[in-house]
């Protein structure tokens, strides 16, 4: 007889079992490496876990509630990068969950995603969109996009694989109102020889469903052996004004070796 049993749905406690201990045993992931951070702690550690590289006093600070909060300096294109190690790839299906706001919208460029650089040079961040042109400072990137020179303000999925620019993938999520809360995920799928992406996004703030919030997809979206970091960006465009981005949490996982 079979030792597992199938899941394709959602498993929900409800009743007594929603506010009491209900799961026996040892919970543990199979051939999957699995990050959380809720930002919970008293400050990000910029030495160990994260690394954080900002123009003039641009900051990456945990804030009430639980909230990692990106700050860019007064100038126009100060900057704000945070990113974990350079350990993830496409060959190993890496996938990426952010819930964010930005509490500023109309001054502002930002980026989630997966990214071969912890930080790019001044006054840059490894994606941005003025008009309808893409400029790819990174070598390799998947991920998601908003900037404010953009012809319409709009939440996009995009790509870049060795320099060669994908589509800029439109989520139909509306980016002109302030702390909107959205929800985030780009998932790396490898077939042997390229990894394609899938892109999910939301603006209710809730976990991402895949059955609802798909928005498109990329073929060869980066390279599959390429060392890719989880990679969060802020830039001041064109005001003489702090600006800041919210990060509730950040999940990030992918197949062992």
């Amino acid at each position: 007889m079979t030792q597992q049993a199938r899941i394709e749905r959602e498993i929900v406690f409800k009743g007594n079992a929603s506010h009491t201990g209900n799961i026996r045993g040892r919970p543990s992931f199979q051939n999957q490496i699995v990050h959380y951070d809720d930002f919970v702690g008293k400050a990000i550690d910029n030495t160990n876990d994260y690394t954080v590289a900002a123009v003039n006093s641009g900051t990456a600070t945990i804030t009430v509630p639980h909230m990692l909060t990106l700050a860019s300096d007064t100038d126009d294109d100060d900057d704000i990068d945070v990113a974990m190690g350079i350990e993830w790839y496409g060959q190993y299906n890496a996938a990426m969950e952010v819930r964010f706001r930005i509490d500023d919208v109309d001054m502002t460029a930002i980026n989630i995603g997966f990214s071969d650089a912890t930080g790019e040079s001044t006054d840059l961040i490894a994606m941005m969109y003025s008009g309808v042109t893409l400029t790819s400072t990174a070598t390799d990137f998947v991920g998601f996009l908003h900037d404010a020179d953009a012809s319409t303000d709009k939440l996009y999925a995009v790509s870049v694989n060795g320099a060669t620019d994908g589509a800029v993938i439109d989520s139909g999520i509306t980016t002109d109102s302030d702390s909107i809360l959205m929800t985030v995920r780009v998932e790396l799928i490898d077939t042997g020889s390229t990894t394609n992406a899938a892109f999910y996004a939301n603006n209710t703030g809730r976990e991402i469903d895949p059955q609802v919030d798909f928005i498109g997809s990329e073929l060869a979206a980066v390279g599959r052996t390429t060392a890719l970091c989880p990679y969060i960006a802020l830039i001041n465009h064109g005001e003489s004004a702090a600006n800041t981005m919210d990060v509730d949490y950040i999940k990030v996982w992918q197949d062992r070796i």
